[in-house]
């Protein structure tokens, strides 16, 4: 783009918004970028608990350790698919999100995992 002539009174000022319109671009893709990474962290550490009512989960804020068990038969795992009112047991519905952490039941864990839905037990 070429630079507009001195006495060129709109020209100058269309680069001037443009200018303007550029930084507040890059800073609105950085202000994006950022929001995905906290949740895309969120999702690495956050386990939300189906153990407690399946139907308004809570999010627990620590992370269990891998590959260990919960003292109550309980268990983390990951789902490989998004799964949206799963049924296990008599009026127990379930919905994952892919990618997610739940702690679950080692009864509903095995049932996923014989179904191919586990992405990795943890």
């Amino acid at each position: 783009m070429s630079k507009a002539k001195v006495s060129d009174v709109t020209g100058r000022k269309r680069e001037e918004q443009l200018k303007a319109v550029a930084e507040e671009q890059a800073a609105r893709a950085s202000e994006i970028s950022m929001a995905t990474r906290v949740q895309e962290i969120k999702d690495e550490t956050e386990v939300t608990d189906l153990t407690v009512n399946p139907a308004a989960p809570t999010i627990i804020d620590e992370v269990e350790s891998v590959g260990v068990s919960l003292a109550d038969d309980n268990v983390v795992v990951r789902v490989a698919e998004t799964l949206e009112m799963m049924t296990f047991g008599a009026g127990n519905y379930y919905s994952f999100e892919a990618g997610k952490k739940y702690k679950v039941s080692k009864e509903l864990a095995n049932h996923l995992e014989e179904k191919g839905y586990l992405s990795n037990r943890l």
